[in-house]
């Protein structure tokens, strides 16, 4: 037999007369990869008896189910696969095929693909499921049938009435791709599923979204110069998925994401039953799209993975990991179990470096340079790595997902975690840890990975790591000491994901919101310090509202520092869950502050100048996950480039040096992922483990323009 299946010689036994009639169907392709190799290999096989061969092919049907399932499909006649009458439940008012009969959605051409659109037409990510081999769409009304294999039909164009997404359309932001692939004509984009309750092959699939008109499917290779011919191209992605075995909702994931950037993400649940029947409620939503005016896609730095964080109906926190070689897992939790998790970690943060005495005051548990000796920094991060393991089996509930992420994030990465506009919930991600622990077990320190930071105040990999087993405490086991984690927020209509702020050509300067209820003497050298560090910009100091805001209206700097308290929010006035920013002698600032000055004020520069904002110290001791979120929201819509912030409140002279270093090291030109751990990795040489307690709200590449 050779490559085109001509065969050389006659059947041994009607097996084999049977399985060559199936290699040359179209039923071939819907058997797993597996089973079809094992089958070419026993009709390619010259040397077997008939009764040989026999044996072989009965172990194939007896290993893989899924061949007995192609295989009766194909007995059959193909079921469904041979029809030419409409698909069974098909929805009541769609347009029918003249020419054999089948469904023809509202506004598509007689073969079932959408209508071109015209060039100033909003084009739509289509999502339907259909069967395998005839490629009927399924009703949303139906249930599908538990151990049955399926098809996701994907494509990106004019708005097909048959699509699950018909009913609540968004807009495919494509005026914000680059359009520099394929030599200018269009962009090559990824698509991945995650099936949290339907098997589905790991894989990244390829699609290319021309400037105008749909999008198509073609052999070429992504991101390479089109080869094919028009003849070559198919209109839609077909992805096959499995319905598994328990029956009940179901629910997947299919993310669009371009050079490793998510796009726009769809959460689909279906109602899986015993068999095929009616009263089913397969919904698709979009419910993500982190380009919500994130341009120029293609300047954005390559990420190791992705972490999209959604909020579907019902309210639960969906967590999508995408590796670069395709998706890793897919995780749902419920809201209690991320304000717990987050509350238990706060404390344990807060518990590192300070404890309530009797009095009610806290006691400082750090010394004055800002360390603690060598053996309390190893129960720190012990009592730091059993919380981050918790978390960490909070994600990844069984074996191969942890083995997964694992796989993926072993080596330091940067890491995307891509939250959706208006979500509130965050999560510790600086705190989770991957290496195995036992509970109540004291682990045992890694001495190659403590001998790293020593050598290095960059380190990012334990030179051990390979040896790490069970119950090893090693810094790196952290995410926050290992990855570069960016959180970057969501922007208005039009606006790009910032890498630089300040305005070109003009030295960064610092406008300084502080409190005058703090350690004087503290804050005067804090603040001879951050003269030094802005002696070209300078620093412009408000201890009133007011002063604030015609400060942050006049966009005086790149740079704006909070070092101010955070207050709980007044109950007659300020909205629950909110921190409230307090400065000078007692004046708050909340994000409605922020946002009725952006409101009011016209020629607002802050778009030009996109300026990073520091919180430092600014986390009141609540445990609630949404606290100072709306604070980044609201800076984002002073067109910020980004916020970094604090998990807890931390100790004036702590919150000095932190700034101080970081500060330091972006004016040197270091980028804030790098900067953030340099400071991170400069306190821990000293004995400190809070500098996991901060996080960066914009990208790991965002730089300040330093003029020369």
């Amino acid at each position: 037999m050779d490559e085109t299946g001509t065969y050389l010689w006659e059947p041994r036994c009607p097996k084999e007369a049977e399985l060559r009639a199936l290699r040359d169907s179209v039923f071939w392709q819907e058997l797993e990869e597996e089973a079809r190799q094992e089958w070419e290999a026993l009709l390619r096989n010259a040397d077997l008896d008939a009764e040989e061969f026999i044996d072989g092919f009965n172990e194939v049907v007896g290993e893989y189910e899924d061949a007995l399932h192609v295989l009766g499909l194909f007995r059959e006649g193909g079921l469904r696969g041979t029809h030419t009458g409409p698909a069974p439940d098909s929805r009541p008012g769609s347009a029918t095929n003249p020419v054999d009969g089948t469904p023809v959605a509202d506004g598509t051409v007689p073969d079932g693909t959408a209508a071109e659109p015209g060039p100033d037409t909003d084009r739509f990510l289509n999502l339907a499921i259909v069967w395998p081999l005839s490629r009927n769409t399924v009703p949303a009304d139906r249930v599908l049938a538990a151990g049955r294999s399926y098809e996701l039909r994907v494509d990106i164009g004019a708005l097909s009435a048959e699509s699950l997404l018909a009913q609540r359309p968004r807009p495919f932001p494509d005026d914000l791709l680059d359009h520099t692939d394929d030599d200018g004509r269009g962009d090559w984009l990824e698509v991945t599923v995650l099936g949290d309750d339907f098997a589905v092959p790991v894989r990244r699939h390829g699609i290319f979204l021309p400037r105008t008109g749909n999008s198509w499917v073609c052999p070429c290779p992504p991101h390479a110069l089109h080869a094919c011919e028009p003849a070559h191209r198919g209109t839609h992605l077909y992805i096959p998925f499995t319905a598994l075995g328990e029956p009940g909702p179901a629910r997947l994931h299919l993310l669009v994401s371009y050079r490793g950037n998510q796009v726009q993400s769809v959460a689909l649940t279906a109602l899986v039953g015993a068999v095929e029947s009616r009263g089913g409620d397969t919904v698709a939503t979009v419910d993500y799209t982190l380009t919500a005016g994130f341009a120029q896609l293609a300047t954005l730095p390559a990420r190791t993975a992705a972490v999209r964080v959604g909020r579907p109906d019902g309210g639960a926190m969906t967590i999508d990991v995408i590796g670069q070689n395709g998706p890793v897992s897919s995780f749902w939790l419920t809201e209690h179990q991320v304000r717990g998790a987050l509350k238990d970690v706060r404390k344990a943060l807060f518990g590192l470096h300070a404890d309530s005495r009797e009095d009610g005051f806290l006691q400082n548990l750090i010394d004055e340079n800002n360390g603690k000796p060598a053996g309390d920094l190893r129960r720190d991060l012990a009592a730091l790595a059993h919380k981050g393991a918790d978390l960490f089996l909070l994600l990844a509930r069984t074996k191969p997902e942890r083995e997964a992420l694992r796989r993926v994030l072993r080596a330091p990465a940067e890491i995307q975690i891509c939250q959706e506009e208006l979500g509130h919930l965050t999560f510790p991600w600086s705190l989770l840890y991957d290496i195995p622990l036992d509970t109540g077990v004291e682990p045992t320190p890694c001495d190659a990975g403590w001998a790293e930071i020593e050598r290095h105040d960059a380190a990012r990999s334990c030179p051990a790591e390979s040896g790490h087993g069970r119950n090893t405490l090693c810094p790196f086991g952290f995410w926050g000491y290992r990855h570069f984690i960016e959180q970057p927020p969501s922007a208005a209509p039009g606006r790009r994901l910032r890498l630089w702020a300040g305005r070109e050509g003009e030295p960064p300067a610092l406008t300084l919101a502080r409190s005058l209820r703090v350690d004087a003497p503290l804050m005067d050298h804090h603040l001879a310090q951050l003269r030094r560090h802005f002696v070209l910009g300078g620093v412009r100091e408000c201890d009133r509202k007011e002063a604030l805001r015609k400060a942050l209206v006049e966009a005086a700097g790149a740079c704006v520092y909070f070092y101010a308290h955070g207050r709980r929010p007044d109950p007659l006035t300020d909205p629950p869950a909110t921190t409230v920013l307090e400065i000078g002698q007692g004046e708050r600032v909340t994000p409605r502050d922020l946002a009725s000055w952006a409101d009011t004020s016209s020629g607002l520069g802050w778009d030009e100048v996109a300026p990073l904002v520091f919180l430092n110290g600014c986390h009141t001791l609540d445990n609630d996950p949404a606290s100072w979120l709306t604070f980044v929201e609201a800076f984002s819509g002073f067109s910020a480039a980004g916020v970094v912030g604090t998990e807890i409140m931390i100790e004036q002279g702590l919150a000095n040096e932190i700034g101080e270093q970081f500060w330091e090291q972006l004016l040197r030109g270091e980028a804030v992922g790098p900067a953030l751990h340099r400071v991170r990795m400069a306190l821990l040489r000293k004995g400190n483990a809070l500098g996991l307690a901060y996080t960066a709200y914009c990208s790991a590449a965002l730089r300040l323009r330093v003029a020369v």
